[in-house]
């Protein structure tokens, strides 16, 4: 081969390089299919709700013209304007109809800083979503609408919504996992939930950290996990599902109320009260709360590490 031609097939290869490194790293990502769904963000509503499917802009139009609406003005609005209200200021949610879904996301309240008022201390870090992992819980939305475990998780004293919730973050979980992401972006979705609950009306219906906690704290274990099946990995997930949440629920209630925290009877709720201060603490540390100070003052019993007594169970 002479000079030339060696020249010319060194530029080729080089060109395909590229091409070669993409389809490897693609190769290297389990495929996981996701759901089928439509997906629109408040930044591109209305190009959207244009090229939505027909069935969704049929039931769109006939929830927009509801009296159930809320905020509803006078007419009915725009699907753009119906689709900004119904996420009411929530960075993602999900709509479903019988066989179809709609995934609905705002960039905007995702970049948002968090804002904790705890113990009259206001505490502000930075934005703990990300576009990813809000996307990929909604999608667990729809993978799991149908999963035996919705009733399963079902409790009589505890919101109904919650085994939805809980799903879908183990989705988030194994989707992450198997993109090979890194403890902290796991952590950040259970410092979401409990910041959730640091609230004068805490929302339990979104706390999943007694099902994530464990999780992370074998976090070794649980990425193998999500190299199997998602169903095979909820069953792992979920095998132990003996949480005492009317205990957790009583002891909120009360640290988090807007009148004078009422938890100081180091008597009420004795035996769940180690394990709330483990479930609660990493989330205090990342909001820059002097740990140690906070349970002593509420009379819940300092935890050195929470994976630790995690462990321990």
């Amino acid at each position: 081969m002479n000079a030339r031609h060696q020249r010319r097939y060194r530029r080729l290869f080089q060109g395909a390089l590229p091409l070669l490194m993409v389809l490897t790293l693609l190769m290297s990502v389990p495929a996981v299919a996701a759901p089928p769904h439509q997906l629109c963000r408040t930044d591109q509503l209305e190009r959207c709700t244009r090229e939505l499917p027909l069935s969704w802009r049929e039931a769109l139009s006939t929830l927009a013209s509801s009296t159930a609406l809320p905020g509803k003005e006078r007419g009915s609005p725009t699907l753009p304007n119906l689709l900004r209200r119904l996420l009411d200021g929530q960075g993602g949610m999900t709509l479903l109809l019988a066989e179809e879904a709609l995934i609905l996301l705002n960039p905007e309240v995702l970049k948002r800083t968090h804002l904790v008022l705890l113990d009259a201390h206001l505490y502000e870090q930075p934005s703990l979503r990300s576009f990813r992992s809000t996307y990929y819980h909604e999608v667990g939305h729809v993978a799991t609408r149908h999963s035996p475990w919705l009733e399963q998780l079902q409790r009589s004293d505890w919101p109904g919504h919650w085994p939805e919730e809980v799903l879908a973050d183990l989705y988030l979980y194994w989707r992450l996992l198997r993109e090979g992401a890194e403890e902290e972006e796991l952590w950040a979705q259970l410092h979401l939930r409990n910041i959730g609950l640091i609230q004068a009306r805490p929302d339990w219906a979104h706390w999943s950290t007694p099902v994530l906690m464990p999780l992370l704290c074998r976090f070794e274990e649980v990425r193998v996990w999500s190299d199997w099946p998602f169903p095979a990995f909820l069953n792992a997930a979920l095998a132990d599902t003996d949480w005492p949440l009317s205990a957790y629920r009583g002891l909120g209630d009360r640290q988090f109320a807007l009148t004078a925290p009422a938890i100081h009877q180091s008597y009420l709720f004795a035996d769940h009260r180690e394990r709330w201060a483990a479930l609660l603490a990493p989330t205090l540390a990342w909001l820059g709360v002097d740990v140690p100070a906070y349970l002593s003052r509420h009379q819940l019993p300092l935890v050195p590490d929470s994976c630790a007594m995690e462990l321990s169970q």
